[in-house]
């Protein structure tokens, strides 16, 4: 358990303190943030076991993001983008986020509407995050770069 108290553990400034802990939702094109919504109601239908971790993990993005109509940062990952990412310490693989993706269409594409879709939707390049896949095991995705598929 980590001790604030010990004397072995760095000092924080009581403003970067303050800062780390304060809670800043991160911005979301609004339809982006409206699909989410569509999504988690789509997995809150659907009685597939896998839709329940897909359900925590939009319903986790869509309480620390908000909407904001004019989005325009090249770093964003949104619907539309062209993203490379790892997983762990795997190549680095590319595809485009969509958030319907039409059945056949499995190679290069990434459903929002999937673990690692709803995981990278609102990274930024460079950030890193925790990757939850079906079986419950948890691995390390990185956002390497991202590019507007437009």
């Amino acid at each position: 358990m980590f001790d604030f108290n010990q004397s072995d553990q760095p000092s924080i400034p009581t403003r970067s303190l303050s800062r780390v802990l304060r809670n800043t939702p991160l911005t979301l094109p609004a339809a982006d943030h409206q699909k989410l919504q569509e999504h988690l109601e789509d997995c809150e239908c659907a009685m597939r076991p896998s839709s329940r971790l897909l359900a925590y993990v939009l319903a986790n993005k869509l309480m620390n993001t908000r909407p904001v109509d004019d989005v325009h940062q090249s770093d964003l990952v949104v619907g539309g983008s062209c993203v490379t990412y790892r997983i762990d310490a795997a190549e680095p693989q590319t595809g485009l986020l969509v958030h319907r993706a039409r059945s056949g269409l499995t190679s290069g594409v990434i459903p929002v509407a999937s673990l690692l879709g709803a995981t990278l939707i609102g990274m930024r390049a460079g950030q890193r995050a925790p990757l939850l896949f079906e079986d419950g095991s948890i691995g390390r995705l990185c956002v390497i770069d991202v590019a507007s598929s437009v």
